[in-house]
C-alpha cells in the first residue's frame, strides 16, 4: 500500500513540480513543496496505523481564548 502511496505522489510531483521550476516560480514552488511534503509524511504515517492525534482540542482552547466560554 505505501509503495503505491509513493508512486502515485510521484506521478503528481512530476506534474506539479515540473511547471513551477521552468517558470522559476520559487515561491510557489516552495509553497507546494512543503504542503506536499506535509501531506505525505500524514498520508505514510496513516499507511502504517500510526494514530495522528487530533488538533480538535486545541483549536477548541485556542477560539475559546479569543472569544470566551460560548454555550
Amino acid at each position: 500500500m505505501s509503495v503505491m502511496v509513493v508512486i502515485i505522489y510521484a506521478i503528481l510531483a512530476i506534474y506539479e513540480f515540473i511547471p513551477l521550476y521552468k517558470e522559476k516560480k520559487w515561491a510557489d514552488f516552495v509553497v507546494n513543496a512543503v504542503l506536499w511534503t506535509s501531506s505525505l509524511i500524514i498520508v505514510l504515517l496513516l499507511c502504517f496505523n500510526v494514530e495522528i492525534p487530533s488538533p480538535q482540542a486545541s483549536i477548541r482552547k485556542f477560539i475559546e481564548s479569543i472569544f470566551g466560554k460560548q454555550g
